[in-house]
């Protein structure tokens, strides 16, 4: 648990710091860069975070009865 404490704090710093520079102009190319790298690295974290929608959670269930399937048989190329 304190690893996620630890993510959700260097996510609301880089929160912050992605909104202080929403509304200043851009210096530098230096600056264009840092802040597009903030803004796809927010937009990452956001993503990371969605749960997985119900159909793709059943599908990977059937992958992983498949699984058990075939390892419990004998292999049949041999």
């Amino acid at each position: 648990m304190a690893s996620q404490d630890k993510n959700q704090t260097d996510r609301s710093e880089s929160n912050e710091e992605g909104q202080q520079s929403k509304g200043m102009p851009v210096k530098s190319k230096e600056d264009m860069q840092q802040r597009l790298g903030l803004g796809l690295k927010n937009m990452y974290l956001n993503v990371l975070e969605e749960p997985l929608p119900d159909d793709i959670l059943a599908l990977l269930d059937q992958l992983e009865d498949d699984d058990d399937a075939d390892s419990s048989r004998p292999d049949i190329h041999d």
